[in-house]
């Protein structure tokens, strides 16, 4: 098979699976509505519950060498088979708050045999450029993030069960898409072995690497949060009307390109340098953040910009070393585990600067999103 035709059919399964994480954020109040529970809960609970069904999902996944002991594009179509269902399970009627919470719990447990397994695919099938087959697959990955941002800047009023159940509809397909991949081969799946864990932490370039992504997921997903939060503080204290939705889908959205941008010429420069370069980047915008309020209001769009960019550039820069620097032919469970604990950083990070948030000013708290960056840059010197 061609190997575009096979990266377009990864990257299309990847962004319809990963959309059943935002499908919900866009019609929160209706799902509150339709089940009668106040949207305090929802918004509190159901982004916590499909991160923490993600955390566990991948720990179980990794324990169990799933994505290496089985055919990987086996183990992306049932997972995404399982997470679909599990999605559109909350169009059932008259649930209460603990099954609406138990199925986006399930819909992240599932997701984690969907994103870090198709990472092990784009490896298998691009093993000579797997930065730029990554940098393309994190990119749709970007793209499912913002376009929730991206429906609300149109004000349009969709029926909540549909966007559900279209969302199911699209996972669904980008599962039978997959399913008739062959990878990996028979030789290199592997047995059970409980001990690979440990195992995995004892090489120090993987440990390094791990330290970068972790230090970047301190910062990444934290930004995506509040970065709509400090485009309406701005725009509030600058009187400007602009549509804060579409502003936010731009900012987090770029990142796609520079998700493309990074893999293309890490395929040339290589990972290591190119993802340092995009490190010391996203920590001068974080040093930045405290005076960008006194930019006009064309800088301060560039500078989100760029900060949108160069805040997740690295991210498969670093999937790639993980890649590279673990245990031979188990990368899949090394992808897993990363990105398990990479996404127990974001629910810390997130907890930590909302919790700030009622003592320092939306631009200030931004600057300690400085200490993701940082460790990243000192966890990858080569000494």
């Amino acid at each position: 098979m061609n190997k575009t035709l096979i990266l377009s059919l990864i990257v299309l399964s990847q962004f319809f699976g990963t959309s059943l994480w935002f499908s919900s954020n866009a019609v929160l109040p209706s799902i509150a509505e339709a089940h009668h529970l106040t949207n305090s809960d929802l918004l509190a609970n159901l982004t916590i519950a499909t991160q923490i069904g993600f955390i566990l999902g991948s720990l179980c996944y990794a324990i169990f060498n799933l994505a290496d002991r089985y055919k990987a594009n086996i183990v992306f179509s049932i997972s995404i088979l399982l997470a679909a269902a599990s999605n559109a399970a909350i169009t059932l009627p008259h649930l209460n708050f603990e099954l609406v919470f138990l199925f986006r719990f399930l819909t992240g447990f599932f997701l984690a045999g969907v994103y870090p397994v198709g990472m092990k695919i784009a490896a298998h099938f691009f093993p000579k450029t797997v930065s730029k087959a990554l940098g393309v697959l994190v990119g749709a990955l970007v793209l499912g993030t913002a376009f929730p941002h991206f429906i609300a800047s149109f004000k349009i009023n969709l029926p909540w069960n549909i966007v559900i159940l279209t969302s199911s509809i699209l996972a669904v397909v980008g599962g039978i898409l997959l399913f008739f991949l062959d990878t990996p081969s028979k030789n290199n799946i592997q047995k059970l072995d409980f001990s690979i864990l440990p195992k995995l932490f004892t090489k120090r370039d993987f440990n390094k690497a791990s330290i970068g992504y972790f230090g970047h997921m301190w910062e990444l997903y934290t930004f995506w949060t509040f970065v709509p939060l400090l485009i309406s503080t701005y725009t509030q204290e600058n009187e400007l009307d602009i549509n804060n939705s579409l502003l936010s889908f731009i900012v987090i959205g770029v990142g796609a390109f520079g998700c493309v941008l990074a893999g293309k010429v890490a395929n040339r420069k290589g990972s290591l340098s190119i993802a340092q370069w995009a490190l010391y980047g996203s920590l001068f915008c974080c040093l930045l953040c405290p005076f960008s309020f006194y930019l006009s209001p064309i800088f301060f769009y560039i500078f989100l910009i760029i900060w949108g960019i160069t805040v997740v550039a690295d991210s498969p820069l670093l999937s790639t070393l993980i890649n590279n620097r673990c245990l031979q032919n188990y990368n899949g469970t090394a992808l897993t585990l990363s990105t398990s604990i990479g996404f127990i950083f974001t629910i810390i990070s997130i907890s930590f600067f909302n919790y700030l948030l009622q003592f320092i000013s939306i631009p200030s708290v931004f600057l300690l999103l400085a200490i993701g960056p940082l460790a990243s840059i000192l966890a990858l010197r080569k000494n």
